[in-house]
C-alpha cells in the first residue's frame, strides 16, 4: 500500500473524527448553556447560539463532510488493497479501515466531545460557521435540506428545542443527585412545573374552613374575630356564605374603631369582592393578582355557590410550601401512629399524603383524603365508617358537622398463611 494512500485515508479519518465530534458537542449542548456562555463572553458562543437556532442545518453540515471523507477513505484504501495485493486482501484493508473508523474517528471524538461538551461545543461553533461561510458549500448544503424535506415533508421540520415537563422534572431530579441543587431546590423546581396544572380549588381554603361574617356583625365584632383566627381579612355575607357581598380587612376594621365606629356594621369598611371559578388555573390567577390592590379571591363552584377563598400567599405555598408564621393553626400532617399506619386530617391533599408515605392513591377524581372517602363510600361518612382504596384502609376517626377531620389509614398486608388457614 502507498504512503500517499495511507497518508490520505488517515487524513479523511482525522476529518470524519473532527467533525463526528463537532456534530455531537453542537447537538448535545443546551440553549441555555449556550445564552450562558454568551454572558460570560466565551469565544465562540454567539456562533454557538446562531446554530442552535437551526440544529437540523449545524448537524447536514456535518454529515456533508464525514460521510464523503469516510467513504473516500474507505474506498481509496479498498482500491489500492485490490491493485496491488489482489481481492482477499482488499477485504482484509476495508476491514482495518472499518475498524478505525468506528473506533478512532466515531466512538472516541463522540465521547471526547460528551465529556467536555462546554468547552468543545463553542470551538465546534466556530469551526463550523467558518465552514458554512464558503458559497460552494452553502449551496450543496441547501440542495441537501431542500432534497431532505421534499423526502420527509415541509412539515416535519423539527421544532424548536424545548423540554417536556417530564423531562424538566427528570433534569431536577438528577441536578439534586449530582449535588449540583439541593433537595429543597429540587423540589421547587418540581413544584413550578406541576404550578402550571394547578387548578384554584387545589390551593383554596375550602368552604367550611373560610372565616366569614355577616354584614350585620359590627366592626369590633369582626375584629376580634379576625384576632382569634389570626388573619388579616376576611369576606362579609349577606343572606349566607353564598352571597359574598364584601371583602374586609383588619387594618381599615381599626381605623374605624379608632375614630369610635366600633358599633357601625362592617359594610361602612369592605371592600368589592373579587370571584374567580374553582376550575381557572392557579398560574394564571397569580400574575392578575400580582400588583393588584387585592390580595384574596372568593372561589365560586359551577352552581354560583362559594366554594372556598384563595389569596396569594395561597399559591405561592403550592411552589415553595407551607409558610407558616407565629399566628397559623396547625396544618394538616402526617402522623405515624405505628408502622404502616397513620393518621391523617381529612384536608389532607391526596398527592401530598403519596408523596410522605410513598403510596399511591388517586388523585383526579378527589382532592383531599376526606374526599376521597367521600367518593368512595357514596354516603355521609359517620365515625368508624371504613373504605379500602388502593392497597389502604381508611378508618373516619372524627367528624364535625359532615366534614371528615380526622382519618387512620392502614396499609392492608397479606394474610398471613395462619390466617388464609382461618
Amino acid at each position: 500500500m502507498s504512503i500517499a494512500v495511507i497518508v490520505v485515508a488517515l487524513l479523511m479519518m482525522i476529518a470524519v473524527g473532527v467533525f463526528n465530534g463537532i456534530e455531537t458537542a453542537v447537538t448535545n449542548v443546551s440553549r441555555a448553556k449556550a445564552d450562558a456562555m454568551t454572558d460570560d463572553d466565551v469565544p465562540g458562543a454567539d456562533a454557538l447560539v446562531a446554530l442552535l437556532g437551526d440544529r437540523e442545518r449545524a448537524v447536514l453540515a456535518t454529515r456533508l463532510v464525514s460521510v464523503p471523507a469516510s467513504a473516500v477513505g474507505v474506498g481509496l484504501v479498498t482500491a489500492d488493497a485490490a491493485v496491488r495485493h489482489g481481492f482477499g486482501w482488499a477485504m482484509v484493508g476495508v476491514a482495518v479501515v472499518v475498524c478505525v473508523l468506528l473506533i478512532f474517528a466515531t466512538a472516541v471524538p463522540k465521547v471526547i466531545a460528551l465529556r467536555r461538551v462546554e468547552r468543545v461545543a463553542p470551538r465546534a461553533a466556530r469551526l463550523l460557521t467558518s465552514l458554512l461561510s464558503i458559497g460552494l458549500f452553502r449551496w450543496v448544503l441547501a440542495i441537501v435540506r431542500w432534497a431532505t424535506r421534499q423526502i420527509a415533508g415541509r412539515h416535519e421540520r423539527p421544532a424548536a428545542e424545548i423540554p417536556s415537563e417530564e423531562e424538566l422534572v427528570a433534569l431536577a431530579d438528577a441536578a439534586v443527585e449530582a449535588a449540583v441543587l439541593d433537595d429543597s431546590e429540587g423540589e421547587i423546581i418540581q413544584s413550578l412545573v406541576h404550578f402550571g396544572d394547578t387548578l384554584v380549588r387545589e390551593a383554596m381554603v375550602p368552604r367550611p374552613d373560610v372565616l366569614a361574617v355577616s354584614s350585620e356583625t359590627t366592626i369590633d365584632e369582626a375584629i376580634d374575630a379576625l384576632v382569634d383566627r389570626g388573619v388579616s381579612r376576611m369576606p362579609v355575607y349577606g343572606a349566607d356564605i353564598d352571597d359574598i357581598c364584601g371583602m374586609v380587612h383588619i387594618k381599615h376594621l381599626f381605623s374605624y374603631s379608632r375614630r369610635g365606629r366600633g358599633d357601625h356594621f362592617v359594610t361602612i369598611a369592605q371592600r368589592m369582592p373579587v370571584f374567580v371559578p374553582e376550575i381557572k388555573r392557579a398560574a394564571e390567577l397569580f400574575k392578575e393578582l400580582k400588583g393588584a390592590p387585592h390580595s384574596m379571591v372568593i372561589v365560586v363552584d359551577e352552581y354560583g355557590g362559594t366554594a372556598g377563598i384563595v389569596t396569594v400567599e395561597d399559591l405561592i405555598e403550592e411552589i415553595l410550601g407551607e409558610i407558616v408564621d407565629e399566628f397559623d393553626l396547625d396544618e394538616p400532617t402526617v402522623e405515624t401512629v405505628r408502622r404502616g399506619e397513620w393518621r391523617v386530617h381529612g384536608r389532607m391533599p391526596v398527592d401530598d399524603f403519596n408523596e410522605q408515605v410513598g403510596a399511591d392513591l388517586p388523585d383526579d377524581g378527589s382532592d383531599s383524603i376526606g374526599g376521597l372517602i367521600f367518593d368512595a363510600l357514596g354516603a355521609i361518612p359517620s365515625v368508624g365508617s371504613r373504605v379500602s382504596i388502593g392497597g389502604y384502609t381508611f378508618s373516619v376517626e372524627r367528624v364535625e358537622g359532615r366534614r371528615i377531620t380526622h382519618v387512620v389509614v392502614a396499609e392492608q398486608r397479606p394474610a398471613t398463611r395462619r390466617e388464609r388457614v382461618r
